[in-house]
């Protein structure tokens, strides 16, 4: 029998105090894997379902923003409901697709505002002539205008 066996089984005071070792060790280690136990279960992203509306509104969103950051406002036209057009200014549009030529676009996970509507979240970058980049937060609802055809009923 080898001396960790024997401490463990015997009546002795060095058999009782590798017990009281071995549970101070335990209590010590304990209060530090308990927070990483939990964080591992915080970290896992909530099941969150996604359909096909929400895809095909995630796609015009992108679309339009991709035309946007590339300053094609004729291949944006299209994509925006006539609801939009009326609630902007011809100058309006005009200035959304106006100005930097170094632009980017960052959207964020949508919510469903209807079973048809979807709100994104996004934020505008671009620089200005001095090379000063500036950011724009806005969001960008996208509706399904019907036969699933989604189109931007709200510019950011």
């Amino acid at each position: 029998m080898d001396l960790v066996s024997a401490m463990k089984t015997s009546n002795s005071p060095l058999s009782r105090a590798f017990q009281i070792a071995t549970m101070i060790a335990i209590a010590i280690a304990f209060p530090f894997s308990a927070p990483t136990l939990a964080s591992a279960k915080k970290h896992k992203a909530p099941a969150q379902p996604t359909d096909s509306n929400y895809i095909a509104g995630l796609a015009t969103a992108n679309r339009f923003l991709a035309a946007w950051q590339g300053n094609d406002q004729a291949a944006a036209m299209p994509l925006i409901t006539n609801h939009a057009k009326q609630q902007s200014t011809e100058e309006g549009i005009d200035k959304l697709f106006s100005g930097s030529y170094t632009r980017a676009f960052e959207i964020t996970r949508g919510r469903a505002l209807r079973q048809d509507r979807y709100q994104f979240p996004i934020v505008l970058l671009q620089t200005d002539d001095s090379g000063r980049a500036h950011r724009r937060f806005g969001e960008l609802i996208i509706v399904n205008t019907g036969k699933n055809d989604w189109a931007v009923d709200k510019l950011p």
